[in-house]
C-alpha cells in the first residue's frame, strides 16, 4: 500500500494534465481575485461580472477535478501498468492508493484560491465577490491579516478541498467501470450540481434532510469565514467517510472487471 502511494505521487508529479489543471487554477484565481478587485471599485460592468463567474473556484473545480479522477484512475489502464500494480500488492491497495492519489490531486486545485486570498487581504485592498463562495467571502472581509485571521483562510482552504473533492468522488467509481477520462469528466461536472440541486430539495423532509447530513452535500457541511474549528472538523470527518465509500464502491466494481 505504502509503495503504491509512493508510486502514485511520483506518478502525479510528472503527469502533464495535473501540472496543467493546477496551473490553469492558479491562473484563474490571480484574475479572479484581480476581477473582483475592479468589481468592488465599480470598473465592470453588469455582463462583465457574470464573466468574472466563470473563473470561480465553484466552476473551475467542478470542471477539472473530475478530469484528475478520469485521468488518474484510467492512465493506469491506459499505460497497462495496472498489471505490475495489481502483481505487487493486489486491487484492494490498488484502489485505496488511487484514491487518496486522486482526491489529493482535487485538494490541490483549491490551493491557488487560499493563497489568492492571502495575497489579496494582505494588500488591504477592496473586493467584492462575484459569486457568494468560501473564498470570495473570505477575500471581501477585509480587515487586518492576522496570524489568526492566516490560520483560519489556511483551514478553510483545505476544508474546502476536501469537501469539494469528496462531492466529486462519484467519479471514482465511473472511472473504473468507464476508463475514459472525457467522459468522467463530463459526468462529473453535470453531477457537481445536479448533486447539489437534489440536496437542497431535500430540506424540511425529515428522513431524506438527515440523510444528506452523512453526506458532504449538506449546507451545513459547506466552509465559510465564519464557520467554527468543530463545524469544519466535521465536514471534513464526513466527507473523508465519503471518500471512502466511494472508493469502496469502485473496489466492489473493479473487483470483478476484467483487466486486459
Amino acid at each position: 500500500m505504502i509503495n503504491q502511494l509512493r508510486a502514485g505521487f511520483y506518478v502525479l508529479r510528472h503527469t502533464p494534465t495535473a501540472a496543467l489543471s493546477v496551473l490553469v487554477a492558479a491562473v484563474a484565481a490571480a484574475l479572479y481575485t484581480w476581477l473582483q478587485h475592479r468589481l468592488a471599485l465599480g470598473e465592470l460592468g453588469a455582463a462583465s461580472a457574470n464573466a468574472v463567474q466563470g473563473l470561480s473556484d465553484i466552476l473551475l473545480i467542478s470542471l477539472l477535478g473530475p478530469l484528475l479522477y478520469g485521468v488518474i484512475l484510467s492512465q493506469p489502464f491506459n499505460t497497462r501498468s495496472v498489471h505490475s500494480a495489481l502483481l505487487a500488492s493486489g486491487r484492494v491497495a490498488f484502489v485505496a492508493s488511487h484514491t487518496v492519489t486522486a482526491a489529493s490531486a482535487v485538494v490541490a486545485l483549491s490551493l491557488p484560491y487560499g493563497i489568492a486570498v492571502l495575497v489579496g487581504r494582505g494588500t488591504g485592498a477592496e473586493f467584492a465577490p462575484a459569486i457568494p463562495t468560501a473564498f470570495s467571502s473570505a477575500l471581501a472581509d477585509g480587515g487586518d491579516l492576522t496570524g489568526q485571521e492566516i490560520a483560519g483562510i489556511v483551514a478553510l482552504t483545505f476544508t474546502a478541498g476536501i469537501v469539494t473533492a469528496a462531492k466529486l468522488a462519484v467519479c471514482l467509481p465511473l472511472a473504473i467501470w468507464l476508463r475514459r477520462p472525457l467522459v468522467v469528466m463530463a459526468a462529473g461536472f453535470v453531477w457537481s450540481f445536479v448533486a447539489d440541486l437534489l440536496a437542497s430539495s431535500t430540506d424540511g423532509v425529515s428522513g431524506l434532510e438527515a440523510m444528506v447530513q452523512l453526506t458532504p452535500f449538506a449546507a451545513d457541511h459547506a466552509p465559510g469565514p465564519d464557520s467554527t474549528g468543530g463545524e469544519m472538523l466535521l465536514a471534513v470527518g464526513v466527507s473523508l467517510l465519503f471518500l471512502a465509500l466511494m472508493g469502496l464502491l469502485s473496489w466492489l466494481i473493479f473487483r470483478r472487471a476484467d483487466v486486459k
